[in-house]
């Protein structure tokens, strides 16, 4: 290896230690808060390690045979035993995801729906009944109970039940921090595993037009003083678009069949500020 290749391995290792230092510091911030100790989230981080090398094929000798423990190893470092050591802790479910969808499905729904609409904002509905909000769960929720969808959109505080009317308080699901602990971490790691995949398909995709969009708007020199006006600017332009995304991508899925293939796909959007 010539010295300038090893001078461009060695640039692009501190790159990846900068970013690895990005990534883990605010996740080792939510661990230590939420009392995870380090063996845990070792643990967590092998399982990642070995999940990828073996369902990836990228990282197969042939793309079209399955992966081999004694190919993991020499990829991940680890030895065979602890791979299957590392395979017997379980998965993190896919329920939080499967139930974060299924309530964003019934909320997109009851605000781009002109059945449930009334001059173009969201009625109230009754519990039972035609346009109801019975009928609603059932039409987008995708087979979900309607007592499960309502009981979790009052629990983070979407919605209101009343006199046997229900009444949508917010359009989106998530929740305040000091409100629903739970379902912040659900939705931070739906947000931040999407954030990053789509940062490594970019860096692996050389061909630009099919590259994923990922921009970062951004000014060091914001003063204090005109802080909060650029919070409630930014605030508002995003929820516009988000409202407007939501609702063409509700009228897309409208009438599918059910045998038709389908995709996840969307938009992601935060504020971030450092000092």
């Amino acid at each position: 290896m010539s010295m300038g290749e090893l001078n461009r391995l060695g640039e692009l290792n501190r790159l990846l230690s900068y970013m690895a230092f990005r990534v883990f510091k605010p996740l080792v911030v939510l661990f230590l808060r939420n009392s995870i100790p380090y063996q845990t989230a070792s643990d967590w981080l092998k399982r990642i390690y070995v999940d990828t090398a073996f369902d990836n094929k990228e990282f197969r000798i042939n793309p079209e045979k399955k992966q081999t423990k004694t190919r993991v190893a020499v990829l991940t470092g680890l030895s065979r035993m602890e791979i299957d050591r590392i395979l017997k802790i379980e998965k993190p479910l896919e329920v939080t995801e499967q139930k974060w969808n299924r309530a964003t499905k019934v909320l997109s729904g009851w605000c781009s729906d002109q059945e449930y609409l009334n001059g173009g904002y969201p009625k109230k509905l009754p519990v039972h009944g035609d346009n109801s909000f019975s009928s609603l769960t059932e039409k987008y929720s995708g087979g979900a109970t309607m007592r499960s969808v309502l009981d979790e959109l009052i629990n983070v505080g979407s919605v209101m039940l009343k006199d046997d009317e229900v009444t949508l308080v917010r359009q989106d699901y998530a929740q305040t921090p000091d409100k629903q602990k739970l379902v912040n971490l659900e939705v931070s790691g739906l947000s931040t595993g999407a954030l990053l995949n789509t940062l490594v398909f970019n860096e692996s995709e050389e061909e630009v037009a099919r590259k994923r969009y990922q921009k970062i708007v951004l000014n060091r020199k914001v003063p204090l003083d005109k802080k909060e006006e650029a919070i409630r600017f930014i605030y508002s332009e995003t929820d516009k678009l988000l409202v407007a995304i939501d609702n063409k991508l509700s009228a897309l899925t409208e009438n599918i069949d059910e045998k038709q293939e389908t995709q996840t796909l969307g938009l992601g959007a935060y504020y971030f500020e450092e000092k």
